[in-house]
């Protein structure tokens, strides 16, 4: 790995920790994080963002050193006001590296993608293969369970209500004996927008009709009027 990736990573750590440590009185913050692992293999969220920025990560491998447990091409992490996303393309998981005494199968992506905008969730996946075998998985209902195999279960697009009153979707969250191994790849947080107050209603009986049925004087209303040609 880099000196710049792995800088970055260092980063991103700091990140989640201040993250973390906010006031549970913070309004609702927007955030994204392409992949994270915890378990008997610890990966932070990479690369992470929590309100408007962007991170993107390429050709990344981890962990290291030794043969590399997650390799992708590309991470994607993106927010501003109302939306966040996050995308992994390239996605190889050799979970056959766990020090688990079991075999477990191999995960491949093109690509999987998370998007939360105005508290709603919606993914994305392409070509999602488990052992070699196809699935499937684009646009499935939320919190959609897929035991894979009998060590290795899959949730997809799994959407989660925070106490803040946002919402989190992510792509693929992936358990590994039991909770042994929890690998969650795109996920995306978001807050639905306060939207427009409505304008109060009009009092009726606003103008009065003058003595001897004359009709009322119009009340001045301030207006602007565009001007074109």
């Amino acid at each position: 790995m880099s000196p710049r990736t792995t800088g970055v990573l260092a980063c991103t750590a700091a990140a989640c920790l201040l993250l973390t440590a906010a006031p549970a009185t913070a309004a609702p913050t927007e955030s994204a994080y392409a992949i994270a692992a915890s378990g008997l293999v610890k990966i932070p969220r990479t690369p992470s963002v929590s309100g408007p920025g962007k991170e993107s990560l390429a050709s990344v491998a981890l962990p290291t050193p030794g043969p590399s447990l997650v390799s992708a091409k590309a991470l994607n992490a993106a927010v501003k006001t109302g939306h966040a996303e996050s995308s992994v393309a390239g996605l190889a998981l050799n979970l056959g590296l766990l020090p688990t005494g079991a075999a477990l199968p191999g995960l491949s992506a093109e690509v999987i993608e998370a998007d939360c905008s105005d508290g709603k969730g919606s993914v994305s996946i392409a070509n999602l293969k488990v052992g070699g075998k196809t699935l499937k998985l684009d646009q499935v209902a939320p919190n959609t369970t897929v035991p894979v195999a009998s060590l290795l279960e899959l949730t997809v697009n799994k959407q989660t209500k925070n106490a803040d009153g946002t919402l989190t979707v992510t792509a693929v969250s992936a358990k590994l004996l039991g909770k042994t191994q929890t690998l969650d790849i795109a996920s995306a947080t978001c807050a639905k927008s306060a939207g427009e107050k409505p304008e109060p209603p009009t009092k009726p009986g606003g103008d009065k009709p003058q003595p001897g049925g004359k009709a009322p004087k119009p009340t001045p209303v301030p207006a602007h009027l565009d001007v074109t040609g």
